[in-house]
């Protein structure tokens, strides 16, 4: 009785969250399709009257929301792989190589995880600016490796760890080497778990305001969140909120293709890093 209690109550709180999130896109369409009088004498959920399609093309053009993603896209992508074949090979080395200082480097990593973003703000700013990094997206890719790289090695290491060691056995007594085992043999059998990491690192990275807001000041190269953040700013006193919800609903819709694509794949690698923890 408790059991199908507490199920039902878990599976009325996920249809109010989801049914939330769904009403607030619905509403941001709705409100991004609206001119600027409309959307200020119009009730907040009235459908609009005629559907302005240009307010995207405003927010692509005018509001350069097409320069931020293109930005968002470079940093997200390069950082992602970077970071998932920087993990893989660290994780590899902790989770299948035995030597003394393993559990200090990975508690190195654990603790790594824990420090909050704004701590480690203003030294980052200290080293980009000696490096001559500010205003770079180059250098945002160096912070955002650094920043992900703990997380996704401490959740590689335990996939790695839990692999048979026959595996490697076989592959060492076909005549591969250990590069070519790790890369053929024993990478791909974490393929799920990369998938996890990946789609955890896109975002988290394409979502990241903190370090964007305080080591990025060109507007030519802002990301997304940055540039949504003084498009927001600009609508304050343009009125501009229809061109702004335009922007805003763009700039999610990248993530929940990428999501919606690879779904099943990040369900499988959380579960069973979840067991394996």
């Amino acid at each position: 009785m408790y059991n199908r209690f507490g199920k039902r109550f878990i599976y009325a709180v996920l249809i109010i969250y989801c049914s939330f999130n769904l009403f607030s896109f619905l509403w941001l369409f709705s409100n991004s399709l609206k001119g600027q009088a409309e959307l200020f004498t119009s009730g907040p959920w009235a459908l609009p009257k005629e559907m302005l399609w240009k307010n995207y093309s405003n927010a692509w053009k005018i509001g350069n929301i097409g320069r931020y993603m293109l930005n968002s896209v470079y940093v997200t992508g390069t950082t992602t792989i970077v970071t998932l074949m920087l993990a893989s090979m660290g994780a590899y080395i902790l989770g299948r190589v035995n030597f003394k200082l393993s559990r200090a480097v990975l508690a190195f990593f654990m603790f790594a995880m824990m420090l909050p973003p704004f701590m480690i703000a203003v030294p980052l700013f200290d080293i980009l600016q000696h490096l001559n990094l500010l205003n770079n997206l180059n250098g945002l890719i160096l912070v955002y490796i650094a920043k992900q790289l703990p997380l996704n090695i401490f959740v590689l290491t335990s996939f790695y760890k839990n692999l048979p060691l026959d595996l490697e056995e076989a592959a060492y007594i076909d005549g591969a080497s250990p590069v070519r085992t790790f890369a053929k043999v024993m990478m791909p059998l974490t393929f799920s778990a990369v998938v996890a990491c990946g789609i955890i690192n896109v975002l988290n990275i394409w979502n990241e305001f903190l370090f964007g807001l305080i080591l990025l000041s060109n507007r030519r190269v802002f990301t997304l969140p940055i540039g949504i953040f003084y498009l927001s700013q600009a609508a304050d006193y343009s009125s501009s909120w229809n061109t702004l919800f335009a922007g805003m609903l763009m700039s999610v819709v990248p993530v929940l293709i990428l999501f919606a694509l690879f779904q099943k794949q990040f369900a499988t690698g959380v579960s069973q890093g979840a067991l394996k923890m």
